[in-house]
């Protein structure tokens, strides 16, 4: 399938994709007009308002007409609301200058939204966010959202290679600002900026983000507890540094071992696993004594690459297992057999991709931070052995440890009064499932019991939902069901029971599928 019939858009218009229902929950009637910032979004004014922020300084102000917009090599865009956008730059270092937009609707809900990246950048580009549940700016300005995008000097691609210089030095401040400092100082920075030019105070204040952009949501809720009243994470890549060695986990054992599964062999194994879904008790278990029979079953089967062999399993069980050291302790986690882990389109990898000649697809940024790691800029992971991985994974916890999200002590943010939706579909292929759900059990042993947990926190695990995506195997968490359900638990107190999954053909331009998916509790 080409790329141009895959992202065919709503009622056939690129343009007004982000009118469709599932990226909407405000009504624009509810807005104020705020003519206002005609007077007061001015360079003094916000250069006053930002002279406590080091090295923040004002690049430009441009007013944009209700109607249209348009970015050079992007779509034009359609029926988006009159805004200020308020360009700024932050120098974080002598090769390292983040950049900084501010989106001012002039019909504005009196809300403030800090917009996150994905992958291992501050940013992503919105024209890519287009069959996600990622929240970008257009989005937010048409709900009526005054927000901030930050790229961190760090892209908008899949790249980490910011972080060493060809010196083989590492650039620790900005990986600092990357880990946790960048999204707080921007958000204050920001907040201080709306407050001034709308001339009132912020009503509430939310952040969303998948991935990469959780693990920003993460260390929000962990550091800086007064930053946001809600947040939603939704498939948290919370351990950055641990979750590589999931990345490079398939293409290690590929590396390693003399025998190569056929990529065809995966996928037919995937299949069996849908029919006996209900027979398999949840994700990749070893010691579940029913994927125990299912894998017992799989030697002979037969393939367009010939029978699964005993040796083809050993390899599989392997991969499916996920990182492990030598003695047996567990790193992180893999992807079971039950996980698409092969591409099925153009923006979609799994951990399992393959170039044409068979060689694994590496992941870009995980192997850049790998480079981190062993110091050289250069480095080719092909060459790792799980030895060297060992010693990759030594380094990581003297190190880097203390720049991952996973703190468990959540308790400071629910004292601020926040509210936390956690949101991982159980056919997510970036980032394991399971990682999500024994940080949950983990989250609830702080609290006196997972019902007092739940009076600010809640997971949700929607089956076989995507990582981020609308059109994966299973239905997904929208940005509207999302929002509106963290709006009404922060400025209603009603926490949310339900949450409303879409899938939806991009190609057919309809809904597959609707449904629902329960908040989490552990004795269920």
């Amino acid at each position: 399938m080409e790329k141009t019939e895959k992202w065919k858009f709503f009622k056939g218009s690129k343009e007004n994709w982000f009118s469709a229902e599932m990226y909407n929950w405000m009504d624009p009637k509810d807005f104020k007009e705020y003519s206002i910032l005609h007077r007061r979004c001015q360079s003094t004014l916000i250069r006053e308002v930002l002279a406590p922020y080091i090295n923040i300084v004002v690049m430009d102000i441009r007013f944009y007409e209700s109607g249209t917009y348009q970015e050079p090599g992007k779509p034009l865009l359609t029926n988006v609301p009159a805004f200020y956008l308020v360009r700024l730059k932050q120098v974080l270092s002598d090769r390292h200058t983040a950049n900084i937009k501010l989106f001012l609707p002039l019909f504005w809900n009196e809300r403030f939204m800090g917009i996150a990246g994905a992958g291992s950048n501050l940013e992503t580009d919105w024209d890519k966010e287009q069959t996600t549940n990622l929240t970008s700016w257009p989005m937010a300005v048409r709900n009526g959202f005054a927000c901030v995008v930050n790229d961190g000097s760090t892209g908008m691609f899949v790249d980490a290679s910011w972080g060493i210089k060809d010196d083989h030095t590492l650039e620790w401040d900005m990986i600092e600002y990357w880990a946790f400092s960048g999204t707080h100082i921007v958000t204050m920075a920001a907040k201080a900026v709306v407050e001034a030019v709308y001339d009132r105070k912020i009503y509430k204040s939310y952040m969303h983000g998948t991935s990469g952009g959780a693990r920003q949501i993460m260390a929000e809720a962990q550091k800086y507890p007064g930053d946001y009243d809600g947040l939603w994470a939704d498939g948290p890549l919370y351990d950055y540094f641990n979750m590589m060695f999931s990345c490079l986990w398939a293409a290690l054992v590929h590396y390693n071992e003399p025998h190569k599964v056929s990529l065809k062999k995966y996928q037919v194994v995937k299949e069996l696993t849908r029919r006996l879904a209900d027979h398999l008790h949840g994700a990749f278990d070893l010691e579940e004594p029913s994927w125990q029979k299912f894998l017992a079953a799989l030697p002979g089967v037969e393939t367009e690459d010939g029978p699964i062999s005993e040796e083809d399993l050993r390899i599989m069980i392997k991969v499916w297992n996920g990182p492990v050291l030598s003695d047996g302790t567990r790193i992180s986690y893999g992807f079971g057999p039950e996980i698409t882990q092969w591409p099925v389109g153009p923006r979609n990898f799994g951990y399992l991709r393959q170039h044409e000649d068979g060689e694994p697809s590496l992941i870009p940024f995980a192997v850049q931070m790998f480079r981190w790691m062993v110091k050289d800029p250069q480095w080719d992971f092909r060459k790792c052995t799980y030895e060297e991985f060992e010693v990759l994974y030594r380094t990581y916890r003297t190190h880097f440890e203390k720049y991952s999200t996973y703190d468990p002590d959540l308790r400071s943010y629910v004292a601020s009064g926040g509210k936390l939706i956690i949101t991982h579909g159980t056919g997510d292929h970036i980032v394991p499932n399971k990682l999500t759900l024994e940080y949950y059990k983990r989250v609830c042993s702080y609290f006196s019991s997972e019902d007092e947990a739940k009076k600010n926190i809640r997971a949700f695990f929607p089956r076989f939902g995507g990582h981020a995506l609308y059109d994966w195997d299973g239905p997904n968490v929208t940005n509207a069901s999302g929002f509106r359900a963290l709006m009404d638990w922060v400025e209603r107190g009603e926490a949310p029971e339900t949450l409303d999954t879409l899938k939806y053909d991009f190609v057919e331009d309809k809904v597959v599928e609707r449904g629902q998916v329960k908040a989490f509790r552990m004795n269920e």
